[in-house]
């Protein structure tokens, strides 16, 4: 059955981390308009009640009608008090705070309903606060059940209590039609909205897959050279403001073009993938590990002097020398330039201090470090 299908998904989507996060988003926004038109209009009840009974000027009804308005507009009260508060300290509202409000809420008018009905057979009141439920607060299933159910019973134990009559079908009858129909609703609404953020989940996803394909070298799983000039740029600028060391590293890897000459490009790309595993390795999450052309990798070191930069410089050259790459018959090795930063300088000038270091260590017979 749909319905059965339905509620088995609402219980498993309900234990998503990312779905009660949107619901909580959602809640919080509805709460507050909730809570600013229902301290309106019970103000406006209860003013009314006051100034222009509909009833008998200091009755036992009027007394009845004033309770629940002016209950309804305290609750209000407190809850636009409360969401000030939170506010101004940052945080949201809890998931447990917006049921309980929207809980009293459907309370009070179920309590109208029996002063209504104390005097008339009127059921508006129950009508629209359980019908309006679903529309104010995102929840489970059960929790709308659990709401809807003790309305309910609050109106059959308020009915034989308070008013003192006898529970017949003919009262009782509309009060369960009613509640039926909110727990419909409240199926039909939260169903939609399940598949509105799964669709937005699933777009958000889709945005962070693109975003991270457009800063990332499909080849070697490190970041390509556009997001090494911006990372680069931000780094220099947060070093010469708050003056701490930051230094780079250029490595190239030595006779490269003789795999890809003799044993092929394919072999050629295992290696730089292997290179670029290895690098992620060794360079911590604060540092910028990058491809940044053909056989030519970047590594950004935040907070790290020259001295530091070359101890790094050499552990990854050691590590790549000592590695065994699968089809390639002899020593694999790279030539690093490092270089650390100097006054004022451009990503541009960084980079070319680090690469004029590079040449250095090629021109004095490869595999090794020049700083």
């Amino acid at each position: 059955m749909k319905l059965r299908r339905y509620l088995s998904e609402d219980f498993s989507y309900s234990r998503s981390g990312e779905i009660r996060r949107l619901r909580t988003l959602d809640n919080d926004k509805s709460i507050r308009i909730l809570s600013i038109f229902a301290f309106i209009v019970s103000s406006i009840l209860f003013a009314q009640n006051i100034l222009s009974p509909g009833t008998p000027s200091g009755g036992h009804l009027q007394f009845l009608y004033g309770l629940s308005f002016g209950s309804s507009a305290l609750f209000s009260s407190l809850m636009l008090a409360v969401l000030a508060l939170k506010d101004g300290k940052g945080r949201k509202l809890s998931y447990l705070a917006m049921i309980g409000y929207v809980g009293l809420l459907t309370l009070t008018t179920t309590f109208a309903t029996l002063v209504d009905q104390y005097h008339t057979a009127d059921y508006s009141a129950f009508c629209f606060g359980l019908l309006l439920l679903p529309l104010f607060l995102r929840a489970s299933f059960v929790t709308y059940l659990t709401i809807v159910s003790i309305n309910l019973l609050f109106f059959s134990l308020g009915y034989s209590f308070m008013i003192e009559r006898e529970l017949t079908p003919s009262v009782v009858t509309p009060i369960i039609a009613f509640s039926i129909a909110s727990v419909g609703t409240a199926i039909n609404v939260e169903g939609t909205r399940l598949k509105s953020n799964l669709l937005q989940l699933q777009l958000e996803e889709s945005n962070k897959n693109l975003k991270e394909l457009s800063h990332k070298d499909s080849l070697t799983g490190l970041f390509n050279r556009r997001h090494l000039m911006e990372s680069l740029s931000t780094l220099l600028a947060a070093s010469k403001r708050y003056d701490f060391p930051l230094s780079v590293l250029l490595l190239d890897l030595d006779h490269f073009k003789k795999a890809n000459d003799s044993l092929g490009h394919q072999v050629g790309d295992k290696l730089l993938a292997t290179i670029g595993r290895l690098l992620s390795g060794l360079v911590r999450d604060c540092d910028v590990a990058a491809r940044y052309g053909g056989e030519e990798f970047c590594v950004v070191l935040s907070n790290t002097n020259i001295e530091g930069a070359k101890f790094v410089a050499e552990r990854i050259r050691d590590r790549i020398e000592t590695e065994t790459f699968e089809e390639i018959p002899w020593t694999i090795t790279v030539s690093i330039g490092v270089a650390s930063r100097e006054s004022d300088e451009t990503p541009e000038d960084f980079l070319k201090a680090a690469d004029k270091k590079l040449y250095e260590s090629k021109a004095a017979g490869r595999n090794r470090v020049s700083a």
